[in-house]
């Protein structure tokens, strides 16, 4: 999913066609007031993302890195990490400890899954989000809530953040509270 695309909803959405239009010919950076407005759009884009990533659906990755004083620096990911979901050697969890700049651990090579913070996209990036069930309506609605809310219509924000939190709800997966019976099917 193109960063573009996402915008230009969401431009749509807040009845900027003329600026959706400017985004698909390329002309946006000419027109100085276009310009500012896809600005916005785009940072409030990269909140709605981040948002989605850290709050809603996690997004992980797993790598191999190799540690040879007994230290792998966060800078060492290939993604920006904010949780340590595991390390593992050959197979079997491995001890190590989190502080704020690196993990310490014993020397070799791991396994190591993680969550990650997206990073900042620019027009022609793909979304960290695959598609689905994150698709262009639901970050659309979040970007039109935020910019309604920068731009000062408390309103039209509230608005579009019942439409986003909806969307949000509809595709969260709900864990079954502890206790819970399961469904029984006759046969």
């Amino acid at each position: 999913m193109l960063v573009s695309d996402v915008i230009k909803t969401a431009l749509a959405f807040l009845d900027r066609q003329d600026a959706a239009d400017m985004i698909e010919s390329g002309a946006y950076s000419s027109d100085g007031e276009i310009s500012r407005l896809v600005t916005a759009v785009l940072h409030c884009y990269n909140a709605v993302e981040d948002e989605l990533a850290r709050g809603f659906f996690p997004l992980s990755a797993e790598e191999t890195l190799t540690s040879a004083d007994g230290r792998i620096y966060y800078t060492s990911f290939s993604k920006t990490p904010y949780k340590i979901l595991s390390v593992t050697q050959t197979g079997r969890p491995s001890p190590y400890a989190i502080y704020p700049k690196y993990i310490e651990l014993a020397a070799g090579s791991y396994d190591i899954k993680y969550l990650f913070a997206p990073s900042a996209k620019e027009l022609d990036d793909e979304s960290d989000f695959p598609g689905y069930p994150i698709g262009e309506r639901m970050m659309a609605y979040g970007i039109a809530a935020e910019y309604c809310l920068i731009s000062g219509d408390i309103e039209a924000s509230e608005s579009w953040e019942s439409r986003y939190r909806a969307e949000i709800e509809r595709f969260r997966p709900h864990e079954r509270a502890k206790g819970a019976l399961r469904q029984r099917y006759w046969v």
